[in-house]
Parts: C-alpha cells; structure tokens; sequence
C-alpha cells in the first residue's frame, strides 16, 4: 500500500460515502487541539455517522473557510448552535452551523490498541477533562509566564 498524505477535501468525498452507507472510517487527525487525548502521528480515530450529536461528543465538522476540524462538543448556546472546544483550548469556538457537523468519533486508537468511546476509562477522562475549573487551572502557569514576559522581561 502506498503510503501517501492526504488532505481531508481529497478524503472528504470516501469519507461522505463510507458514512451514508452505514460504515466507519479511520483515519490520523493532525495538530495539537486534541492534546492530551489524541497525538499527532500515533494516534487514530474512528468516524461514525452522527444525527444529534451529544455534549462531550467529538466530532468532526467543517467550517465556513472550507477547514476540517475535530473538537468536542461543549454543549449548545441560547441560539441552539452547537459550541466546540479542543481539549488543549480554553476559548470555545462559536456559530458552528449544526448542518456543519460531518460524523462523531466512535473510537480513538492509540498506537494499536482500540479504546471505544464507551470505556468507562475514556467516559472518566472526559468528564474530569471538561470540568472548565480544571481546565483553566491548567493553562494558567503558561499564562501566567507569558504576562510576565510581557510586561517585565521583554
């Protein structure tokens, strides 16, 4: 097999179709928003077709510049519209049109090994990784360092 990069507006119409056929298709997420959870290069996920997608559901859903992006799924705001947040972000990303949602990761490969999106072990990570509290208190260090690199250091 030839081992080839390709973008995701290559793969999006296999994608479309392996979907509305009831199927599931794999494939390596590239970037760093999904940190801790899924790394570049090693890990996988496992796409599935989504209807209504629920809160902490990652899905993957293209935006109005033609990008694809997998995020989790924070909830709604007062319009209905879908809110995203990478687990490695604290700003949520907003006026995600709800038609825009493409499928929802059923499964994450690390390396070899399958973890569904059932495991008990994968249900505690999301709910201790989306406890905003903690989130925040994670990034302030790095935000902390930054400030003071703006203001006195630099």
């Amino acid at each position: 097999m030839l081992n080839k990069d390709l973008t995701m507006a290559e793969i999006y119409p296999v994608l479309q179709e392996v979907l509305a056929s009831g199927g599931e298709f794999r494939f390596y997420p590239r970037g760093t928003s999904m940190l801790p959870l899924i790394r570049e290069g090693r890990d996988s996920v496992v796409l599935e077709a989504v209807e209504k997608p629920q809160k902490h559901d990652m899905c993957l859903y293209r935006r109005a510049n033609g990008q694809f992006v997998l995020h989790r799924l924070m909830g709604w705001d007062a319009a209905g519209a879908p809110v995203f947040c990478g687990d490695n972000q604290l700003t949520p990303e907003h006026g995600v049109p709800a038609d825009a949602i493409i499928a929802r990761v059923s499964a994450v490969y690390h390396g070899d090994k399958r973890k569904p999106v059932t495991a008990l072990s994968y249900r505690c990570y999301v709910r201790l990784h989306c406890f905003m509290p903690w989130r925040r208190l994670r990034f302030f260090p790095r935000r902390a360092w930054g400030f003071i690199k703006r203001k006195w250091i630099t």
